[in-house]
């Protein structure tokens, strides 16, 4: 079986540091100015938010997305995801094992020690001290700190695979590709060959959940401890209402003539996105019920879409490749740049 590494989700000090080597560089950025690929996107209010993806690249908004602000965290490696609190702190993690960590908002950043070279291309905290990280070859890793320390936590012993995958891949080696830490002791981490994983002790030990599916899983979100959805290859969504004990597959629109893959979903009250290759978008307005195609400009047609952070009402920000943004209004989205 040929595994799938996906380059949209591994893309391509002792003290705070001081100005020199990891303070803000000033300066405006235009939306329609960015062409980095950009892999993750958070908010802490309406209008406050974080953007980041390649090349180091970390982009701060106060007014939801129309304009922005560059960060510099002193790397040009790539950050794959972010955390982010209301007190402005920030965890980011991405290529090669890299964390760092902001209290300010991006001010000032220091850069910790992961205990691994392997790509880091999720990140989730169910509070502002515990979470959990996940990346290549079947890395997890726990903060109980902040993101100040990390913990290696082994994958289950036993790990359903399909057949031909089985007789030449461990456990071990299967990529990791997101996980969601809803509540302070329930967690899922979703990968390869539609492996799930979830932990009912906060991160500290895992087991196999039954999958519908073998093909590989891209995200996963839960609203609470017991609501989720996970998405993949060839236009898969999973849901599940009892905890990750059962999961459900949900029949979606699909572009006609392809078959192509969903990255991410999130949903916040009534409204969600799933979003994924080839310009493919779903909105529901239902909290997560049922889904539609969004309309799309033929412009879009080409282009992946990795992170979609929503606030409470429904409004966010999608974020993909070479810089492209969409604010979404609910159930509609503008461009942040012509097309």
């Amino acid at each position: 079986m040929r595994r799938l590494i996906v380059a949209v989700a591994c893309a391509g000090l002792t003290a705070w540091v001081v100005p020199a080597l990891g303070a803000a560089s000033a300066g405006k950025v235009a939306p329609a100015d960015v062409r980095p690929n950009l892999f993750g996107a958070c908010f802490i209010s309406d209008t406050e938010g974080w953007v980041i993806g390649d090349l180091g690249l970390i982009l701060y908004t106060t007014d939801g997305g129309k304009s922005f602000e560059k960060r510099d965290a002193g790397t040009k490696r790539a950050f794959l995801d972010i955390a982010c609190f209301p007190d402005k702190s920030l965890v980011l993690v991405g290529k090669a094992g890299i964390v760092y960590r902001s209290p300010d908002g991006g001010i000032t950043w220091k850069r910790e020690t992961s205990g691994t070279d392997r790509n880091l291309v999720s990140v989730s905290f169910s509070s502002k001290q515990n979470g959990i990280t996940v990346g290549d070859a079947g890395t997890i890793l726990r903060t109980q700190d902040g993101g100040v320390t990390w913990q290696k936590v082994a994958m289950p012993a036993h790990v359903p695979l399909p057949e031909e995958a089985a007789e030449t891949i461990e456990p071990g080696d299967v990529l990791l590709y997101d996980v969601s830490f809803p509540a302070a002791d329930r967690a899922w981490i979703v990968g390869e060959f539609g492996v799930i994983l979830a932990s009912t002790d906060g991160g500290a030990s895992w087991t196999a959940e039954e999958s519908p599916v073998q093909s590989t899983l891209f995200g996963v979100t839960f609203v609470d401890a017991e609501n989720g959805w996970a998405v993949g290859m060839s236009s898969v969504m999973l849901r599940t209402r009892d905890g990750g004990q059962t999961w459900e597959r949900v029949k979606v629109p699909t572009q006609p003539g392809f078959v192509l893959s969903l990255y991410a979903l999130t949903v916040r009250g009534q409204y969600g996105w799933a979003i994924g290759d080839s310009g493919y978008l779903l909105t529901s307005n239902d909290g997560g019920n049922t889904w539609n195609k969004a309309d799309i400009p033929i412009e879009l047609a080409g282009s992946w879409f990795r992170d979609v952070a929503l606030r409470p009402d429904g409004r966010g920000l999608i974020v993909g490749a070479e810089g492209l943004m969409l604010i979404t209004d609910r159930d509609t989205f503008t461009p942040t740049r012509k097309l």
